[in-house]
């Protein structure tokens, strides 16, 4: 729509993995196993399960096919070798299905392994995984906003209405700190945040967390209050230093 021209070469890692989710859905795992391998350095960086449950899915594909197909089974059990110290628990269910190839796995205490949400899951993972490796937010950064934002507003609104009722709204005029602690819970935690001790008030751009010498953190603001005649003596600890060996901390 905006009529903007796009590399060839920035576009394709994005075709690729819409593809690659398009045959998911589909629920062919080749392409998805073939992208698993070719990234598995980078996926391991990240501790990531993706080319483990890829493997668990073509397994079980394998037995619900019945016993014509024990050995090809028993032959691609040989793929989780790489994977039996961070899934030893999931590989015993996986073998132990193995005893009902008779009488069915959907008729076996391992019925389970058939239920739809594996592939619902390994779609989800697929998706969190490669945006990851992209360095991409799985989800818009707008729509997280926007959604925070309506979480965030009627306890505002509340606040609002009982300040003017009791004529206290003079109270808080402080642009960069909420009247009232909210919590939006830990799917909308992205970065830590710091609260100087000395000032109990959360860290800002203009006032960012500072580590002093002797390893104490505490704000740009409260390292100028302290400092007296360009020397700074840590509040916790008995070790003095120049204000200008304070380093700013990122989270």
């Amino acid at each position: 729509d905006a009529d903007l021209e796009i590399a060839a070469e920035k576009k394709e890692p994005f075709l690729e993995l819409h593809r690659i989710l398009g045959a998911l859905k589909q629920r062919d795992l080749i392409p998805a196993l073939r992208w698993a391998e070719e990234n598995r350095d980078n996926l391991n960086e990240i501790r990531s399960s993706l080319e483990f449950k890829l493997h668990r899915l073509r397994f079980i594909d394998l037995l619900k096919q019945g016993p014509s197909h024990q050995s090809q089974a028993l032959q691609y059990s040989r793929n989780f070798e790489a994977f039996a110290d961070r899934h030893t628990r999931d590989l015993q269910i996986l073998m132990g299905s193995m005893l009902y190839l008779q009488q069915g796995i959907e008729n076996s205490p391992y019925s389970h392994l058939l239920a739809p949400i594996y592939w619902d899951e390994i779609c989800d993972v697929f998706t969190r995984d490669a945006c990851t490796l992209l360095g991409m937010s799985v989800e818009s950064p707008l729509s997280v906003s926007i959604r925070a934002g309506c979480l965030a507003l009627p306890p505002l609104l509340n606040i609002r209405q009982v300040m003017q009722q009791r004529q206290v709204s003079g109270v808080w005029s402080n642009k960069e700190e909420l009247p009232v602690e909210i919590d939006l819970g830990r799917e909308y935690r992205y970065h830590s945040i710091f609260a100087c001790p000395i000032l109990r008030q959360q860290s800002t751009e203009v006032n960012p967390p500072m580590r002093l010498i002797c390893g104490h953190v505490i704000s740009r603001d409260a390292l100028g209050k302290l400092s007296n005649n360009n020397k700074v003596k840590c509040p916790y600890c008995p070790v003095e230093q120049l204000p200008s060996d304070a380093k700013q901390v990122f989270f």
